[in-house]
């Protein structure tokens, strides 16, 4: 009788340990909400800037001027012509900089106003 009893109470406790795994799973918390960030004009700002210029026109015709004796460029009652030559190329490095500031009032109305500031350099040369 001792035996059954001890038999009985050992299947009793061994089902119930057993019944544990059939219980149902507790549910994962719910995500946490992130928004998403709005996008803003908002901040300060640098860049630099370089190219190269030039001149698409294809004149190389002289520069004529005609001249009286008014000028002094020669004897008075008299006329001349003077030419110059255009060969000189009109080309050269361009470049700069700038910096600046925007803010944008609540992000995402498209209302911004900011501060800039430049330089620029060209160098088409001395006689250019």
């Amino acid at each position: 009788m001792k035996r059954l009893l001890l038999a009985t109470t050992v299947l009793a406790g061994l089902t119930a340990v057993a019944s544990a795994a059939d219980l149902p799973r507790r549910a994962a918390p719910p995500p946490v909400f992130v928004p998403v960030p709005v996008f803003t004009w908002t901040g300060f700002y640098a860049g630099f800037n370089a190219g190269y210029g030039f001149d698409a026109s294809s004149s190389r015709a002289p520069t004529v001027i005609g001249v009286n004796g008014a000028s002094t460029l020669v004897p008075p009652g008299t006329t001349a012509v003077l030419a110059f030559s255009n060969g000189s190329r009109n080309d050269g490095f361009t470049g700069g900089g700038q910096i600046g500031y925007n803010y944008q009032f609540t992000p995402g109305s498209g209302f911004v106003v900011g501060v800039e500031a430049d330089a620029q350099y060209v160098d088409f040369g001395r006689e250019r």
